[in-house]
């Protein structure tokens, strides 16, 4: 008799460092496996999340930092969604095998504007928090980066006489106005639609397989009112890039960071608690593989910084990673040395769906870097730094990790930037025969 393939869920907890996630364990009285070390191959979102939903690391998938960046939006998309649709992935591997594939982010980076094309997709924005669906998501995507002006935008819309694409642009700026962005920046705790997911869970039919992802971003910035300015992430944006090209944030940042990162952190939590709780009444789970991890960590004030990307450290590639398997298979998983790459999530599902024996024997994990992810316009407007200062920030670092142990080594500049006292330096003849 042929067995049916399992249901699938990846969950993501975005920004959650894995000593901030112990009560993440309340997950091993549900029949969840804890792998100790699992490492991101990037410390930030866009890069990570190609990483595992192709099994790439960045240097192979081409989604990463480089020097010129002109708007975050627009270029990065362009490299994810060329990623996404050259290189075989979660989704289309799924969608082969008629599942139905579906994405709940509150992150925007991962919808269809960079190439991660479910069936259904539902994006939570914030500030206001609200959802929304394919049609307005599409529509975003078509007409938004083309056009500056809304108005001119409204206006050819008119004149082309697409009335229903009208509305849809009229609702969504009448729901994301400034009286409403005022309202949500009173409170104290700023909340990034966990309500929403659950709420959205509640109301999807899950009648036949599927694949479920899921991103939470209760654990990422922004964290409370009292650093919001003109523009949501500006003193948080500063405050990395002044870390990067002057030593340090400010110190006002830095305990702005501690006081509020382990309440969010917690949030994030039992966000995903309640999805699991969800998910079990909703579905069958011993007849579903669930996946819970986080995409990268934050930095709160170690060593002068703040925030995500451009370092190496264990604050931001040291993250959690639950996996429960399904009941109705019998996996043929073995992970060895309790040690994982992010990218293995692609093999892990593969196997799984397909039946197929899996050993993971990562005798070391990569991460990487390329530089800064923001615009040279973010950077110029805040320093006043010349190209060739800036340009170079922008080189090649690859960290191995294995346990405790780590080596970070510039390709570029070939040297080695830091290295624990008992790693074996050989690595780096492997660092650059697989990135030659």
């Amino acid at each position: 008799m042929k067995v049916m393939k399992p249901n699938i869920v990846l969950i993501v907890t975005d920004t959650l460092r894995k000593d901030y996630s112990s009560k993440l364990d309340k997950l091993l009285e549900v029949g969840f496996n804890k792998i100790d070390n699992a490492f991101t191959p990037s410390s930030w979102t866009l890069p990570s999340h190609v990483s595992m939903f192709t099994g790439l690391y960045p240097y192979f998938h081409g989604v990463h930092e480089y020097y010129g960046v002109n708007d975050m939006v627009d270029d990065y998309a362009k490299l994810s969604k060329l990623a996404m649709g050259k290189f075989e992935n979660l989704i289309s591997i799924l969608k082969d095998e008629n599942y139905e594939t579906i994405g709940i982010s509150a992150n925007a980076f991962i919808t269809p504007i960079f190439g991660f094309n479910f069936h259904s997709n539902y994006l939570v924005t914030f500030p206001p928090l609200a959802i929304i669906d394919d049609k307005l998501i599409n529509l975003l995507d078509k007409y938004y980066t083309r056009y500056k002006s809304k108005i001119k935008l409204l206006s050819d819309l008119i004149k082309e006489r697409k009335l229903d694409e009208v509305n849809l642009i009229i609702k969504y700026k009448l729901s994301n106005n400034s009286l409403r962005d005022y309202l949500y920046y009173r409170s104290k705790i700023l909340h990034k639609g966990c309500n929403l997911i659950l709420k959205k869970l509640h109301q999807i039919k899950f009648d036949d397989r599927f694949f479920l992802f899921i991103n939470v971003m209760e654990a990422h910035e922004p964290y409370s009112n009292e650093v919001i300015g003109k523009g949501i992430y500006d003193k948080y944006d500063y405050n990395f890039l002044r870390s990067i090209f002057f030593g340090s944030a400010e110190n006002s940042i830095i305990a702005h960071y501690r006081q509020y990162y382990g309440l969010h952190a917690d949030n994030a939590v039992n966000c995903v608690l309640n999805i699991i709780s969800e998910l079990s009444k909703k579905v069958n789970i011993d007849d579903t593989l669930i996946i819970v991890t986080s995409d990268h960590g934050n930095h709160i004030g170690e060593y002068g910084r703040v925030y995500h990307g451009f370092y190496l450290s264990d604050e931001l590639l040291r993250v959690p990673f639950y996996i429960r398997y399904p009941k109705t298979v019998n996996p043929k998983i073995e992970i060895e040395k309790n040690t994982i790459s992010l990218t293995s999530i692609y093999s892990i599902i593969k196997s799984i769906v397909y039946d197929e024996k899996l050993i993971i024997n990562n005798k070391f994990v990569i991460s990487e870097s390329y530089g800064p992810q923001h615009s040279l316009k973010t950077i110029k407007s805040y320093f006043k730094l010349t190209d060739s200062e800036i340009r170079n920030y922008y080189t090649h670092k690859v960290r191995i990790s294995y346990t405790d142990k780590h080596l970070i080594y510039d390709l570029d500049k070939d040297q080695v930037v830091e290295a624990s006292q008992y790693f074996d330096l050989d690595c780096i003849q492997k660092i650059k025969e697989l990135f030659s």
